[in-house]
């Protein structure tokens, strides 16, 4: 029986106890003169009125048992209505309101008049965090009254120099106006004034004819001989432009196949989805030795690497939906490598082999499956998937409870929300000013751990007051069990305090799962981690996949040394070509 069940049943039982006694209550009749007079009635009379005592008392006591019930009753009913009141408020939220962590300017508003700001302060586009005024006003005769600049607008985005430039033949001045006004000599050419207008040319096809001669005896006709292929031969009709468009598109602009053949057939190349979803399979596996190496690269980081999931809808006949949920993972270390892989479930053993490949710290959210122990085959036991003492924490997951808990209107987690706001600005001071590690780590001992101090102080005040059960008891708690793993975040400057890259790049996958649904089975899942890998890492570092994708592309199937397959990871062969930056040169 539940425990609202069993409120309601002892509240039936004890009002139908209390009725009972009610109804054999009887107050004995009142004796008469001559009976007074008999000391074996009185006696009788006296004990009758003992035990209508006795009863009174007993349904006394059933009465206060009922009321006590019913306002124990009472109160959780207006807990349960306030938790249910919240989840409705936050439903509402995700369904029509912003979904955005940034506050409002109304919300800004509302902050500054909780610390104390005033109302001018409050109406402010960007206002500042109240200053307290000082018991005497201090002046400064040299203060001045200083206008704020007007902000200009930047005016139009220069077009990239790139792009292709058609200059068409120069307007010249007519006869008649290149003589000066004022002393009517002619006037010198000093340049032209140019005015750029962007046109799109569409893409297109091109069929690569092949011509191989072919030699036959009409003597005899016995013999006949055909030239040799030119370079790898192949039965397959797509180049490698076409293969590489198919996986960049798919990843990198999130179109389903079916929906780039629409786009071959309006260009002319007509070709059935089954050969292009053929293509794509054989594209993905031609691939994937390099995005093995990407990923293991990836997990090989010096430094830390960051892990996240996203979920993924499988085609599968045995589900009685028809389709499984299965796991993309993304792993990124402290490079612009990017690793996918996928899991059929969400069982910790399924991705431990990944994990297990790590051999520095993993940043992480509050995923339960990462404190389960982990067994193999024969019943090893691993211990947790991510032992606590090698574990970084995310303050992007801290802050969002406190943000929800804001946003249904429990102002007392603005505080916490003002001092990771500090925490945030540190770190955009410190991008700000290009600080290596040393540096940045430095800037954090000074300015980050204080901030970080208030913040715990703040969590462990809220501790005690907030109800376990509501919206700020719930971000409280998780705060004080991250506390350790936030902190490991400060302690080297190359740790981010969040795993907000990966959560970016997550992204992509999810964004491409709206349009495409679901994968057809667990191994085009793979192909899709495959390409994920390859096209992401490209984009970290700075240019597009296509290029790269057609060059390896024709690499592999021209044979290529499986020793040397480090040299196709997306880093390695933009290094050869120059396509990286100083920083990222460094790096390497």
């Amino acid at each position: 029986m539940t425990k609202k069940r069993l409120k309601k049943s002892t509240l039936r039982g004890t009002r139908a106890n209390a009725v009972a006694l009610d109804e054999h209550i009887v107050a004995p009749r009142q004796l008469s003169p001559e009976e007074e007079q008999d000391p074996a009635l009185v006696l009788a009379y006296v004990a009758e009125l003992q035990r209508t005592q006795v009863a009174l008392l007993q349904q006394k006591r059933a009465l206060e048992e009922e009321r006590a019930a019913l306002q124990a009753g009472n109160a959780a009913l207006e807990v349960e209505n306030d938790k249910l009141t919240k989840q409705l408020a936050y439903v509402n939220r995700l369904m029509w309101g912003r979904r955005s962590e940034k506050l409002s300017r109304d919300e800004l508003g509302q902050l500054v008049l909780a610390f104390g700001g005033s109302a001018l302060q409050a109406s402010a586009e960007a206002p500042d965090v109240p200053v307290p005024m000082p018991l005497e006003p201090e002046t400064d005769e040299d203060d001045v009254a200083v206008e704020p600049k007007k902000r200009r607008h930047p005016g139009r985005t220069k077009l990239s120099p790139s792009l292709e430039r058609i200059a068409s033949e120069p307007a010249r001045v007519p006869e008649s106006e290149r003589a000066c006004q004022h002393c009517s000599a002619e006037m010198a050419s000093i340049g032209f004034v140019e005015h750029e207008r962007v046109e799109y040319v569409p893409a297109k096809f091109v069929v690569h004819v092949e011509r191989r001669e072919k030699l036959a005896c009409k003597a005899c006709r016995g013999d006949a001989v055909t030239a040799e292929r030119s370079g790898h031969a192949t039965t397959r009709r797509a180049g490698a432009s076409v293969l590489a468009h198919l996986v960049e598109s798919k990843c990198d602009d999130a179109l389903p196949i079916h929906r780039q053949r629409d786009q071959f057939m309006r260009l002319g190349f007509d070709v059935p989805a089954n050969t292009l979803y053929s293509y794509w399979s054989y594209v993905t596996d031609l691939l994937r030795p390099v995005a093995d190496t990407t990923l293991s690269v990836v997990l090989g980081d010096p430094v830390y690497v960051a892990m996240d999931d996203t979920t993924l809808k499988v085609l599968d006949k045995n589900k009685g939906a028809g389709t499984s949920r299965g796991h993309l993972w993304c792993f990124a270390g402290s490079g612009p490598l990017v690793g996918y892989a996928f899991t059929e479930t969400w069982a910790a053993e399924e991705v431990a082999p990944w994990v297990r490949a790590v051999d520095t710290l993993i940043q992480c959210d509050d995923y339960k499956g990462y404190g389960a122990r982990v067994r193999d085959s024969s019943g090893t036991d691993y211990g947790p998937l991510v032992a606590p003492e090698r574990r970084l924490g995310c303050m992007m997951h801290v802050r969002r409870r406190f943000h929800e808990a804001l946003k249904l209107g429990d102002k007392r987690a603005a505080e916490a929300i003002e001092l990771i706001q500090g925490l945030y600005a540190v770190e955009a001071l410190a991008r700000e000013r290009s600080l290596g590690a040393d540096d940045r780590l430095a800037l954090r001992n000074e300015r980050s751990q204080p901030l970080l101090s208030g913040f715990e102080r703040v969590v462990d005040s809220l501790l005690a007051s907030a109800t376990p059960s509501s919206p700020l008891g719930s971000a409280v708690r998780y705060a004080a069990q991250q506390r350790e793993f936030l902190r490991r975040c400060f302690t080297d400057g190359r740790f981010e305090i969040d795993n907000g890259r990966v959560e970016r790049l997550i992204r992509e996958p999810a964004l491409g799962r709206k349009n495409f649904l679901f994968t057809g089975s667990p191994d085009g899942a793979r192909r899709l981690a495959t390409a994920y890998c390859l096209v992401q890492s490209c984009r970290n570092l700075g240019f597009g996949a296509r290029d790269y994708l057609i060059d390896v592309i024709a690499k592999l199937e021209a044979g290529w040394p499986m020793r040397r397959i480090v040299e196709l990871v997306p880093d390695r062969w933009a290094l050869e070509r120059g396509l990286l930056t100083q920083p990222q040169q460094a790096s390497q």
